[in-house]
């Protein structure tokens, strides 16, 4: 919803007299260029803004910027809320320091009691996907079992934690894992970006490759340059391997009635394959749209 109103409404805010105290952010990762946008337009500079991060079956917030005790941080989650203890672990259970800039797998150390117990009637499959990849199965000492959250993290050297998204959201390109909110973040700090996507693309050398698409704030109009601008400013921030193959410049993005972008539509037309139902969509009309725009693309080559 807030990157909704920057982009359809960027000045909104200011023809209203308000002064809000207390402003909060939930549901998905929140960029940073986005977060400094609902500071100063919405916000006016002087409300405090709480993002927080947690699932439905954590039972609460797990982790949170706590006002008063520690400084706001754009796109930052904060730190572990008491009793919680994150931990960021690579592929091979291997903790990944604060500060090194690398991202991994958040999980919780230690089961507490907000936490969901079992999946009904599945029991092993609440194990399975929740507590298998990293804890030693069968000890009695609860230190050694660790919470799966399926979110990529990466920490700073304050110690705070900025969520990536869902793990399925890191596209691997020939060895290197990037986070799709990584590359959409630094997409959003053009002048022109409202929002951005980045999906990967099936690619026969590198495994796949980034497709971005990206809807622009009104007022200004799509061309090559700025295609090329948007790339090159990726690859400036993150490193030439999160080079987009491709930018595109969309009227819209396919969305939920909540204003979630459908990546998974966008990720099954750069491949070429089926959208399936699209009908649960706000603007399901806009599909088409992107797509019949990406086909007239295919033949031609890459930058």
């Amino acid at each position: 919803m807030i990157r909704m109103i920057r982009r359809e409404g960027p000045d909104e805010p200011a023809k209203y007299n308000y002064h809000f105290k207390l402003m909060c952010t939930v549901g998905e990762p929140i960029e940073p260029e986005v977060w400094r946008w609902y500071y100063e337009k919405v916000g006016k500079g002087e409300a405090t803004i709480i993002d927080t991060w947690w699932q439905t079956e954590n039972g609460g917030v797990i982790g949170s910027n706590l006002p008063a005790l520690r400084a706001m941080k754009p796109g930052s989650c904060g730190i572990g809320m008491p009793g919680i203890y994150p931990i960021i672990f690579d592929e091979d259970g291997n903790e990944i320091e604060k500060g090194s800039g690398k991202a991994g797998n958040i999980c919780i150390k230690r089961p507490w009691p907000g936490s969901f117990q079992t999946i009904w009637k599945d029991p092993d499959r609440y194990i399975e996907t929740y507590y298998s990849k990293y804890s030693k199965l069968g000890s009695k000492d609860y230190r050694d079992y660790y919470y799966f959250t399926g979110d990529g993290a990466v920490q700073a050297s304050d110690g705070s934690f900025r969520i990536l998204g869902r793990i399925d959201d890191v596209i691997k390109v020939a060895g290197h894992r990037l986070g799709t909110k990584e590359i959409e973040s630094s997409a959003s700090t053009n002048e022109e970006v409202a929002e951005s996507a980045a999906v990967a693309k099936k690619d026969l050398v590198k495994g796949n490759v980034v497709d971005l698409y990206v809807a622009l704030k009104p007022g200004f109009e799509p061309s090559k340059e700025l295609e090329e601008k948007i790339r090159n400013k990726v690859a400036t921030d993150i490193g030439p391997i999160a080079r987009p193959s491709r930018v595109h410049i969309v009227p819209d993005m396919p969305k939920t009635r909540s204003g979630k972008i459908m990546r998974r539509v966008l990720a099954s037309i750069s491949n070429q394959q089926g959208v399936g139902d699209v009908t649960s969509l706000a603007n399901p009309e806009i599909v088409e749209v992107i797509k019949k725009q990406v086909e007239e693309r295919q033949n031609s080559v890459p930058v």
